[in-house]
């Protein structure tokens, strides 16, 4: 069996980004911030403290909170939702950083918000683009 018959083969543009390039570059950074922010804010984390539940520098937090890291995207009023739900569960040991932004990422994913950013961060993308539909699933 070839591979043509398992997948639909479709052209893409060649100078396009890959959208998990978009995930590391542009939406990962904005769900740290968030949830920097809010670990902060809400649930009165430290920065060290933050620092060590993400993996990241004290630096790092510090330019979360001051708008100088991930502020490249504006994620939408249900990713904020689902950013506040986990941090909820990261503050009550309900589960943990990794896992809940894997599930994070994974909403992104199923409701198409990726291709937004996407659309939105690389100019390169046509309006009728689904391949982050087709493919991150």
């Amino acid at each position: 069996m070839s591979y043509q018959n398992i997948y639909k083969l479709t052209i893409v543009n060649p100078n396009m980004r890959h959208p998990q390039e978009i995930e590391v570059w542009y939406i990962m950074p904005a769900i740290r911030k968030e949830l920097c922010n809010i670990l902060l804010d809400k649930y009165g984390f430290n920065q060290k403290e933050i620092a060590n539940f993400l993996n990241i520098t004290e630096a790092a937090v510090s330019q979360y909170k001051k708008e100088k890291r991930g502020q490249h995207v504006k994620l939408p009023e249900s990713v904020l939702s689902e950013v506040n739900i986990s941090a909820k569960k990261i503050f009550n040991e309900e589960s943990t950083v990794f896992r809940e932004t894997q599930n994070i990422l994974n909403h992104i994913r199923d409701t198409s918000t990726i291709c937004d950013i996407h659309k939105m961060m690389d100019d390169s993308v046509e309006s009728d683009c689904k391949e982050c539909i087709l493919h991150l699933k």
